[in-house]
């Protein structure tokens, strides 16, 4: 298994460490650059939490976006999915 570097580059000059769900957003909204994708992708190979929290959103991005809108899928219908699988799997 890779080491993460020490440098997470998520963090911003408030020194602020961002929640491994505001990295996730960050990915998601196609936001982050790719040392900040590559740092993820990184920390999705020790965080199980991550992984599927990414593995889900973006299967329902993907589902959406082939199935319903032809293209990106709205954030709230995401939302509202996500809140429901989350809510069956709890």
């Amino acid at each position: 298994m890779s080491q993460l570097s020490n440098s997470n580059p998520f963090i911003g000059p408030s020194g602020k460490k961002p929640t491994c769900m505001e990295m996730l957003q960050f990915i998601l909204d196609n936001d982050a650059s790719e040392e900040q994708k590559a740092y993820f992708k990184q920390h999705m190979d020790s965080c199980m939490p991550c992984f599927k929290s990414y593995e889900l959103d973006m299967s329902i991005r993907q589902l959406i976006k082939s199935k319903c809108c032809g293209g990106e899928a709205p954030e709230d219908l995401v939302d509202k999915i996500r809140e429901q699988i989350t809510q069956k799997l709890s």
